[in-house]
């Protein structure tokens, strides 16, 4: 477990009460419990298949990855002086996936250090999904699409909610899910160069300088996807061109963002910062720097899990009054702070083979249904974009919904 250790206000105490830097603070194999754990899985047990529930919308979906550096902005994160250099995952409506193959929810080398760096677990005993994501497929560009930007917790990388953006991209959305380069756990750039967090760099800011420090990266993603929209000139740092069609798919001029945790917080944050970015949803995100005080004009949704947060309820409470555009928040009942991801959906199953145990995974998941969570945050969240980016009209946020009935609307 790692703790903060610059100012007494911002550490991370046992019982996980504060709400910066959430995921860093989950179990590794640093240590002791864990790593006794780990071993007494049996050896030479049987792979474990994790999987994820196909996407509802109408549209085939298609992913690419960018590989994107901004040449004007040092790395304050890298261990050495560099540029700063991000990897962003797009998730498209395609117009067919015929000859594309399905696209890994991780490559080999980020899902093997997620497993021994976070989940504790040996090495090929858990076959990560293919998702419904095909590889470079051609995007569908008989419209433009709205895009939807994804920042994810700290520790968290750009597929951690790639049940999410599967779902808005068959809806019609192009989903950019980015990571924050040694803030997420692990990215793969070309040339198989793994790069990990810098838990001592990032830690070494405040909570609203890591917070701008990661909008700073959102803008510049936006930045490059909207000049791909104007030129059909890639993006990529290595100049791979994009997949057929994606530049005339982009509606840069219509943007929502969401994010979990501290991805929540940075959703908030570039509310605030760019005037681009139209809407945004923190699913059981913190609130630091800027929103805190001077509030937010633009639509705002918070979805928060039924852990106990009272740091979390305090923020939230602080903002809610300075919100003065249209606003909503959620609950889902019998959640963790970690059912806003995929894991809702894979640790379960991959239990037998990571050093957690069945007290956290309630802790983290709670005790609810994972995969009706899951099918209540898609169309929670659609709903919302669909509401404030497309203007279509909407119930769910009227009152509670008999489908959905874990999703309790507090104010």
């Amino acid at each position: 477990m790692t703790t903060r250790h610059h100012r007494p206000e911002r550490t991370l105490t046992a019982a996980l009460l504060a709400a910066a830097a959430l995921l860093a603070t989950l179990p590794t194999t640093t240590t002791t419990a864990t790593v006794a754990a780990a071993a007494s899985v049996p050896a030479g047990a049987v792979s474990i298949q994790l999987a994820l529930p196909p996407p509802t919308g109408p549209h085939p979906v298609g992913t690419t990855t960018l590989h994107l550096t901004d040449p004007t902005r040092p790395d304050l994160w890298a261990p050495t002086p560099r540029p700063r250099e991000l990897k962003t995952q797009l998730w498209y409506p395609a117009t067919t996936t015929a000859g594309h193959p399905a696209a890994p929810w991780a490559t080999p080398a980020e899902t093997a250090h997620l497993e021994s760096d976070y989940l504790g677990a040996p090495a090929g005993r858990l076959t990560w999904p293919l998702t419904h994501g095909h590889q470079d497929a051609p995007a569908d560009h008989t419209t433009r699409h709205p895009v939807v930007l994804y920042s994810p917790g700290s520790r968290g990388d750009r597929g951690f909610d790639t049940a999410l953006a599967e779902e808005l991209a068959s809806r019609g959305y192009i989903v950019a899910a980015i990571d924050h380069t040694f803030d997420s756990g692990e990215v793969e750039f070309p040339g198989g160069r793994l790069e990990v967090r810098n838990t001592a760099a990032v830690h070494a800011m405040t909570d609203a300088g890591i917070v701008a420090y990661r909008a700073a990266d959102t803008r510049l993603v936006l930045d490059r996807l909207t000049a791909l929209a104007a030129t059909g000139t890639s993006p990529d740092a290595g100049h791979r061109p994009p997949p057929p069609g994606l530049a005339a798919a982009l509606d840069p001029a219509t943007v929502g963002m969401f994010g979990h945790s501290m991805g929540g917080a940075t959703t908030l944050q570039t509310l605030h910062d760019d005037p681009r970015v139209q809407a945004g949803a923190s699913l059981d995100g913190p609130v630091f720097g800027a929103p805190a005080t001077d509030g937010l004009t633009r639509p705002v949704l918070l979805m928060s899990s039924a852990w106990d947060s009272p740091a979390r309820d305090a923020m939230w409470d602080t903002l809610w009054p300075e919100l003065t555009g249209w606003r909503r928040q959620l609950n889902l009942t019998g959640s963790g702070h970690l059912s806003y991801t995929d894991f809702e959906l894979l640790l379960p199953r991959a239990r037998p083979a990571i050093a957690w145990t069945a007290a956290d995974l309630d802790h983290f998941l709670g005790t609810g249904d994972g995969p009706h969570a899951i099918t209540a945050q898609r169309a929670y969240l659609a709903a919302f974009f669909d509401l404030q980016l497309r203007h279509r009209p909407t119930v769910l946020f009227d009152g509670p919904s008999p489908r959905y009935p874990e999703i309790v609307l507090q104010r």
